[in-house]
């Protein structure tokens, strides 16, 4: 394995190639991806996963969590009376393992969830369970995005079509991310989830080029990561915590800590 230093030298940028501003990790990733695996393709189609790849997941969730039992402490009280918020997220977790469909569409989970609570408490379940899921929905939708985002979508975007794909049932339009993200699609919509074939070559379907110029960002392994791989995508590894890869997968052919190193690494 080459040094970090003697692998850029190895690289042979040119002269007036600014590759003494890369921060030193980014430095590495250029220059272990580059002596290690083949440069990454033609590339027409960047897409993203959502939760953790482009905002903190857990904080968005439970926001919203405590919003709608605060709403279910003011308007159904019945329902709070005979949860508390951990009872609530305990019961919820049971209820899951009750139907399959429900480990693919998590609105639909939250939904029936509502009705039975709303029912075991004696309210109108259908009432309950549409209004309180929009509270939910609406508070869901409320994400903080990592410092790169917004400005390195907007870079991107000058240069690339961008998509997204994701497993949970953030919205890229009511997040703010309309105005950059094509296309998108999630579990809910097609009843399928990462890593499942499917929804990248639907993605890629709806971009209408080959899956092969398409260059898919996510954060997990195996859903993301050798899922978009397996699909024929081309694939990067953003590793925003420093975890470690898996021992029993493949190696990534890239891995990335922000999206200003995937700008170094395309650029």
């Amino acid at each position: 394995m080459l040094t970090t230093l003697s692998a850029i030298q190895a690289f042979n940028p040119p002269a007036d190639t600014v590759y003494f501003f890369l921060t030193r990790q980014a430095a590495r990733i250029i220059a272990l991806n580059y002596w290690e695996f083949p440069l990454l393709g033609d590339i027409d189609i960047i897409a993203f996963d959502l939760d953790d790849t482009l905002w903190p997941c857990m904080p968005t969730i439970n926001f919203a969590e405590k919003v709608l039992y605060q709403w279910l402490e003011q308007n159904f009280p019945r329902i709070t009376n005979r949860h508390d918020p951990g009872d609530m997220i305990d019961s919820r977790k049971q209820f899951m393992l009750q139907d399959e469909r429900f480990e693919i569409d998590l609105s639909l989970l939250r939904y029936e969830f509502l009705k039975q609570l709303a029912h075991e408490a004696g309210y109108d379940s259908k009432a309950v369970s549409k209004a309180g899921f929009e509270v939910f929905y609406e508070a869901r939708q409320q994400v903080s995005f990592y410092e790169d985002v917004l400005p390195c979508l907007g870079r991107l975007r000058s240069r690339y079509r961008l998509g997204a794909i994701t497993n949970g049932n953030a919205n890229v339009n009511r997040v703010g991310l309309g105005y950059l993200i094509e296309h998108s699609v999630s579990a809910s919509e097609l009843k399928v989830a990462k890593p499942d074939k499917f929804i990248f070559h639907h993605l890629v379907e709806r971009f209408g080029v080959p899956a092969r110029r398409v260059l898919y960002v996510g954060d997990h392994p195996e859903i993301d990561v050798i899922g978009s791989q397996d699909a024929g995508l081309q694939a990067i590894w953003i590793n925003r915590e420093n975890h470690a890869w898996p021992e029993h997968l493949p190696e990534p052919g890239y891995q990335i800590s922000n999206l200003h190193e995937l700008e170094l690494l395309l650029n």
